[in-house]
């Protein structure tokens, strides 16, 4: 049988050595630079990768938007996006994980599912340059996360079956019988329901079920079915979606009920992204006057003061009650309660 001379497997265990050692110099300058790293470095590394992929559960039309706007700003990287809802696009991101995948480079969506993905260990601390300025409340302090926009969610009515007068006025009002088999409810509201069941308790949710509301999932289905009239109300709008179909003539305004229960959408990189230098650029990019710009002309709220918001005035006009992400411990029990009640 044939055998290596000593020498020749000491030097082939010492280049696997050395490789090993490269590995883990790269992996760890990676860690030690998720905070250190320079526009000029991260545009840099970026050219190099070349690529961008973003998972988000925001709107088709917001994301070509982003991209429109990042694209213009940065035309090397070659841009991809995976849309899909909270709930989908969470269980995707930990799938990979689990698979140990690197496909996803920015994860965009609630920071309530945002919040379970870091307590899983599904994402990287990252804490962008252009956050600095951004007020607490809208970070992670553990520099997972950082919120890009806030979205309130509002009452909606069918303007030909409703005067403003008669509409809603608070969450008691849901359960006037005049709504009952009047309404609409979009069961991916997750923060919604969670900070309803926080602030009215079990009985209400239970009361507000028994109106026997057509529960489904997708705003923009159900705002077409308040339109078309097949209801009166609909709880959970966003005030840009009704004023968009409002201005194509259809009979739907938006009114907030006290206090507007709003959530933040944030970004983050899932635990390896596939390119990293991309990843955070694009959520540099995002957190900038530029990229809030192109949030704002989508009609989200931009977290950034100076941006002259038209949602952000009207929702300042309302008393505000702002998701808590430690919601994300009680998802189980929440998305148990949709499911027994709000069938």
């Amino acid at each position: 049988m044939l055998t290596q001379p000593a020498t020749l497997i000491y030097l082939a265990d010492m280049k696997l050595l050395i490789r090993a050692i490269v590995a883990a110099l790269v992996a760890l300058s990676y860690t030690n630079n998720l905070h250190a790293q320079t526009l000029d470095q991260l545009i840099a590394g970026a050219k190099s990768e070349g690529k961008l992929v973003i998972y988000a559960s925001a709107a088709a039309q917001q994301l070509q938007m982003y991209l429109a706007g990042f694209g213009k700003r940065y035309p090397f990287i070659k841009t991809e996006y995976f849309r899909t809802d909270k709930q989908k696009l969470m269980t995707r991101v930990l799938l990979e994980e689990q698979a140990k995948q690197r496909i996803a480079d920015v994860v965009h969506t609630s920071v309530i599912e945002t919040h379970i993905l870091k307590k899983r260990g599904a994402l990287s601390r990252y804490v962008p340059a252009e956050s600095a300025t951004y007020p607490s409340q809208y970070k992670d302090p553990d520099g997972y996360w950082t919120s890009v926009y806030a979205s309130g969610t509002l009452m909606g009515f069918n303007t030909r079956q409703v005067k403003r007068a008669e509409a809603p006025k608070s969450y008691e009002d849901l359960l006037n019988p005049r709504w009952k088999n009047a309404m609409g409810i979009d069961n991916t509201k997750i923060e919604w329901f969670s900070m309803l069941l926080k602030l009215k308790g079990r009985p209400f949710m239970e009361k507000l079920a028994a109106q026997n509301a057509q529960v489904m999932a997708g705003n923009t289905n159900l705002l077409n079915l308040l339109a078309a009239g097949e209801f009166a109300v609909m709880a959970g709008v966003y005030e840009y979606s009704v004023d968009n179909l409002k201005s194509k003539g259809a009979p739907v305004d938006w009114i907030g009920l006290e206090p507007v229960i709003t959530y933040t959408v944030a970004a983050s990189l899932p635990s390896q992204p596939a390119h990293p230098f991309a990843a955070k650029l694009f959520i540099e990019w995002l957190l900038t006057k530029e990229g809030q710009e192109v949030i704002n002309q989508y009609g989200r709220v931009p977290i950034r003061d100076d941006i002259d918001s038209k949602y952000g005035k009207l929702l300042k006009q309302h008393k505000l009650l702002m998701t808590d992400v430690d919601l994300s411990q009680r998802e189980v029990e929440v998305n148990e309660m949709i499911r027994k009640l709000f069938r």
